[in-house]
């Protein structure tokens, strides 16, 4: 085995080793340099380097020196945050150290564990060791493999986010020891399940009960095709259909519990079920198998919600009398293979083509059976075929569309909703999967949401969302929600292509989205609506043909405080120095409260400024742009072209509601009386 480990590490390796020498005493040294030379074989080079040896020296001897004593099926954790003084060694972070019997799926349980408590995993080391125990317990040496009464252990060291709060320590560390638990009772009672399912599959020839002779073929070929390595074993039970007036009992056989769902365990308790409705139906119909997912996440293996396949019983006259229910996990190799070669999926998959009715080499053929073979297999598992076939034509007919599609199916024990999304692939990020998520849940009324995205060379990704819900909870309407996620997903560019297509006709509507998709800067985007957009555009347009003419636009944006207005003013090549604008605004009555400018960089042309001002009437009531707004811009115009001066005058456009032109002549009167020296304040003139 060590001849397998990589010559650089093996030296590093060797400087730990070193590196340990003065921390042992003569007699520990044998144990001591053997236990490290198989302690850090597994971790990487680059781990390694980067660490001072003395430290990982320190650590590895400290594991060894806490679990030297150890009974065998007992295992051994410890969770802390290490002190020189008393562990030998310091860490930035907390450390857990664990030593148990060799299992499978170890590794991924602590590591579960850990990430389900939310914390981080900065280091893991996880070595299996073969030891020399005596019947005390206590560690007399290390063995090579294979060694005569030697037994392989599992030493983990995992080193995590650091916690300082003594109840939450406690809390992971028993987390650990129930996960440790789920892995002993699980691989302990493998066996057994695998020859349960295994007589329930030659029952089902020796003993057949009163179904189709193809659905029993087909639920023989797949129990014993989840035997061959294809699921993951992780409990099993009996549970007894006791029929009533009103509602229906599943009653659970305390006694025949295996692995998980062995009797008395915590996690998954083994209680009455009162089933009514369509649940109650479903449990009463002369179905051989029922496929679908657990209530709970698997602390074994994967973090993902268990797989549950039941086995239906019957009495003399057909009737359900109960169900043998498996716990576990598909393997990866369920989900690698094509359906057309797994038992009972196949039989759906022939169906659903038999029901198309397509030519197998014909364009639409090939594409159901494509979309089948790619079609999320959880979904192939537990839907049935007439759930399956509206989905396959729908998802068919989406021809890569740049489209918002929704696809759900409820439970059939109304524990959870499958929603199959189907979302552009550029609008797809972490932001817009939980606007989703968010969306879904409260349309639902769920307690949880999880999710899983395929990207492939598709116009579409594809988002698969179990959204977990109480039994009482409404339903939602799929085209509704449809349109909710649409408008979710949806960009600014969308909006725009949107609002233009409905100002111009489409050819002018997709010229201007060429032009200024990418023109207008994202601070821009930021603050202005897409529908809002388009008179912008609208301006920007004349700006091109007609550079030199003034540019103005005055309007009121949408939920805007019926005090103020925005003037917005285009300029090609620089934007108006804020000095020259301010003191005209001020002559009119107008507060300036703040400037938004944008450059507008279009392909081939010079820039071009939008500078936004958000304005106020400083000494009278609200604009009403209506009557107010073509002679303030007016006046603006006049004041900026100099055809007006720039004076106290300039107010009576909004107080007095005069023209420029009213204003102006009213200016040159009161300078003729001044000059003529008819008495007038000159204080009167200035207001």
């Amino acid at each position: 085995m060590l001849g397998k480990v990589p010559a650089s590490r093996l030296r590093l390796i060797e400087t730990i080793v070193r590196a340990a020498r003065g921390r042992l005493r003569a007699s520990e040294r044998a144990v001591g340099e053997a236990f490290l030379r198989r302690y850090y074989r597994g971790v990487a080079d680059e781990e390694l380097a980067k660490r001072d040896p003395d430290a990982l020296a320190a650590c590895a001897l400290a594991h060894l020196s806490a679990a030297r004593r150890r009974r065998p099926g007992r295992p051994w954790v410890r969770v802390f945050n290490p002190d020189p003084a008393r562990d030998g060694f310091h860490s930035q972070h907390t450390v857990v150290m664990i030593v148990c019997d060799d299992a499978p799926f170890l590794v991924d349980s602590m590591n579960m564990a850990v990430n389900q408590a939310g914390l981080a995993v900065h280091l893991i080391v996880h070595p299996i060791i073969e030891v020399l125990r005596d019947g005390s317990g206590a560690l007399r040496a290390v063995a090579e493999p294979g060694a005569r009464r030697s037994r392989a252990e599992s030493w983990q060291l995992l080193e995590v986010d650091r916690e300082t709060d003594a109840a939450r320590l406690a809390s992971l560390e028993q987390r650990i020891r129930g996960a440790l638990d789920d892995v002993r009772v699980a691989v302990a009672d493998w066996s057994r399940m695998r020859e349960r399912a295994q007589t329930l599959a030659e029952g089902t020839e020796t003993d057949p009960p009163p179904l189709p002779a193809t659905e029993l073929l087909e639920g023989r070929a797949l129990l014993e095709w989840m035997i061959d390595n294809h699921f993951t074993f992780l409990g099993a039970r009996y549970y007894r259909l006791v029929r009533g007036r009103h509602a229906d009992r599943l009653v659970p056989d305390l006694a025949s519990g295996l692995g998980l769902l062995r009797a008395g365990r915590p996690d998954h308790p083994a209680h009455t079920v009162r089933l009514t409705g369509d649940v109650r139906r479903h449990a009463r119909d002369r179905a051989l198998l029922i496929i679908t997912k657990a209530n709970s996440i698997a602390t074994v293996h994967r973090a993902t919600y268990l797989d549950y396949v039941g086995v239906k019983t019957f009495d003399g006259r057909g009737q359900v009398t109960g169900e043998h229910r498996f716990l576990g996990l598909w393997t990866s190799s369920a989900y690698s293979c094509s359906p057309r070669d797994i038992p009972v999926l196949r039989h759906k998959v022939q169906e659903i083509i038999t029901h198309f009715g397509l030519a197998p080499q014909s364009h639409d053929g090939k594409a159901v059976l494509h979309v089948l073979e790619a079609h999320p297999r959880d979904e192939l598992f537990q839907a049935t075929a007439a759930e399956l076939i509206p989905t396959i034509r729908g998802v068919v007919n989406l021809y890569d569309r740049q489209v918002v599609r929704l696809f759900v199916r409820r439970d059939s024990f109304h524990r959870f909703w499958s929603c199959l999304l189907y979302v552009p692939r550029d609008r797809y990020n972490t932001e817009v999967r939980h606007r989703i998520e968010a969306i879904i849940r409260e349309a639902f009324g769920g307690t949880d949401v999880e999710s899983q995205v395929q990207l492939s060379e598709s116009t579409l990704a594809r988002v698969h969302l179990i959204v977990r819900t109480p039994l009482d909870r409404r339903t939602a309407d799929p085209a509704l929600l449809e349109q909710r996620i649409a408008a979710a997903v949806q960009t600014w560019a969308d909006g725009l292509r949107a609002a233009l297509t409905a100002r111009f006709d489409e050819a002018e509507a997709l010229r201007l989205v060429a032009r200024y998709r990418a023109a207008l800067p994202a601070a821009y985007a930021e603050d202005t609506a897409a529908a809002d957009a388009v008179a912008d555009i609208e301006v920007l347009e004349a700006v091109a043909r007609r550079p030199d003419d003034l540019h103005l636009r005055l309007f009121r944006p949408g939920g805007a405080d019926a005090g103020r207005v925005h003037l917005k003013l285009y300029r090609p090549r620089d934007p108006r120095a804020i000095s020259d604008v301010l003191p005209m605004l001020e002559n009119l009555g107008l507060r300036l409260i703040s400037e938004r400018p944008y450059e507008v960089r279009l392909a081939g042309a010079p820039p071009v400024w939008i500078q936004d001002f958000e304005l106020e009437h400083r000494d009278g009531p609200a604009l009403d742009l209506a009557a107010d707004g073509p002679r303030l811009t007016a006046a603006i115009a006049a004041l900026w072209q100099g055809q007006a001066e720039n004076d106290g005058f300039n107010r009576l456009v909004l107080a007095a509601r005069l023209s420029w032109r009213e204003t102006l002549v009213l200016r040159a009167y009161c300078r003729w009386l001044l000059q003529t020296g008819i008495p007038f304040s000159q204080a009167y003139m200035e207001r």
